[in-house]
């Protein structure tokens, strides 16, 4: 029996996840769902799918639905699929607010269903295998920039591309957030497009993050410190760099390089297999919460520097 998932959303997004849900096995893409009616248009005769204007519209009986849209409108799609007891995954950040995404939260436990949200890069190899041997984080630096593209600027750079790192080191450092130090400043948007934040934690951990949109390059690395090792994640590449002090001086330099990147089939592979009942694993409502929750007292610290 085929798993029915449904994509609301076929913008940037929406098409890689819409592409990549064509080619599963077991899968059948019920429908999509976009206010853009031409642009469902070309995609509906691409795949041969069903096609709604909106998404209240769309056929009962989905397992799934994947969305793909603005954020300001996570909550109320999210909410009307999960009160159907459809299983939801839905891009980064959860929500527009701390507010709903705790609701979406509430709910998803309420009906029994997976709930998982796109942080994409705990999908990476690399850092995958990185977390598999770090221990206790003493410091944590990370750096995430791109030129500017246009796209999601319906939010500020902290929940379009900061709050993938803030995720990462949520779920490296575990432990309550103590202070926190940072600056932004907007350049060709209404809204942030740099920003730096230093977190500090109630174990004396601490996290510096740099993001920017408006870069002239491509970058997406974590440096993770501990005592007598580092590890030097490069997302883009797929690499692990682990630099090891020896017992007798100098140090050991040992490297990791991914035979394949993909981490957006991967995280719908595990979105699929929760539907079927498998344990969640990947970034979960609760983890997406938490990083909103971190990303928007970021935001607020900055606001408050600049009244």
């Amino acid at each position: 029996m085929s798993i029915k998932v449904a994509v609301v959303g076929t913008g940037h997004m929406g098409k890689i996840h819409l592409g990549k849900l064509h080619d599963f096995k077991g899968v059948r893409v019920a429908g999509i769902a976009d206010i853009d009616a031409a642009a469902l248009l070309a995609l509906s005769e691409k795949y041969g799918l069903t096609r709604y204007t909106d998404y209240k519209d769309m056929a009962n009986g989905l397992n799934g639905v994947v969305i793909a849209t603005p954020t300001d409108t996570h909550y109320p799609i999210a909410k009307s699929f999960m009160e159907k007891g459809v299983h939801v995954f839905i891009e980064k950040p959860v929500a527009a607010t701390v507010g709903q995404a705790r609701r979406l939260v509430n709910l998803a436990a309420e009906k029994g269903i997976a709930f998982h949200v796109g942080h994409l890069e705990r999908f990476n190899p690399a850092f995958r295998k990185a977390r598999s041997l770090i221990r206790a984080p003493l410091v944590i630096e990370a750096r995430r920039i791109s030129p500017f593209t246009g796209r999601s600027t319906d939010v500020d750079v902290i929940l379009d591309l900061m709050i993938h790192d803030l995720d990462l080191v949520l779920s490296l450092i575990r432990k309550d957030v103590k202070e926190i130090g940072a600056n932004g400043v907007a350049v060709v948007s209404d809204k942030l497009d740099a920003a730096q934040a230093r977190i500090v934690f109630a174990n004396g951990s601490t996290a510096n993050i740099f993001s920017s949109r408006v870069a002239t390059k491509r970058e997406r690395t974590l440096t993770v410190f501990e005592k007598g090792r580092s590890f030097y994640i490069d997302f883009m590449e797929g690499k692990l760099t682990i630099t090891t002090k020896k017992p007798g001086g100098g140090i050991d330099i040992e490297e990791y390089a991914a035979d394949r990147i993909d981490p957006v089939q991967d995280e719908l592979t595990e979105f699929i297999s929760a539907i079927k009942g498998s344990p969640q694993q990947g970034a979960t409502g609760e983890d997406g919460l938490r990083a909103l929750i971190l990303a928007n007292k970021i935001r607020q610290h900055i606001a408050k520097k600049q009244c």
